[in-house]
């Protein structure tokens, strides 16, 4: 059930600009970069909070930290949170600077498989 309600968060990001924040974040670090609307951080029960800028492979990366929300949230996320924390990450997301939207997509979506399988 948590793998469906991630898969509708991403698609949702893919939507119109919203992937932009992933690839050029304005977020501060330890902010939330998406969604930043209550009423969406609840329907989701997922954020993903910026963190910093990474160098791999001689690659910079944003890497984002995808964590569940406090407060009322759907069931399939709650039940994650009351068993790790609010503060636990479910996966770390690595956007390639200035990626391009199907980039952008490919890194959700690597995300979303790391915590399928972890």
């Amino acid at each position: 059930m948590t793998d469906k309600l991630i898969k509708s968060v991403i698609a949702q990001i893919m939507k119109g600009n919203a992937w932009q924040k992933f690839a050029n974040p304005i977020a501060p670090r330890g902010k939330t970069a998406y969604p930043t609307k209550s009423a969406d951080q609840k329907r989701f029960g997922i954020r993903f909070d910026y963190d910093k800028v990474v160098t791999k492979d001689d690659t910079e990366y944003h890497l984002f930290k995808m964590q569940p929300n406090a407060g009322k949230i759907p069931s399939a996320v709650q039940a994650w949170r009351n068993k790790n924390s609010t503060h636990a990450v479910m996966a770390e997301v690595w956007v390639k600077k200035g990626a391009a939207m199907e980039e952008v997509k490919v890194a959700l979506e690597a995300a979303r498989k790391a915590f399928k399988n972890a």
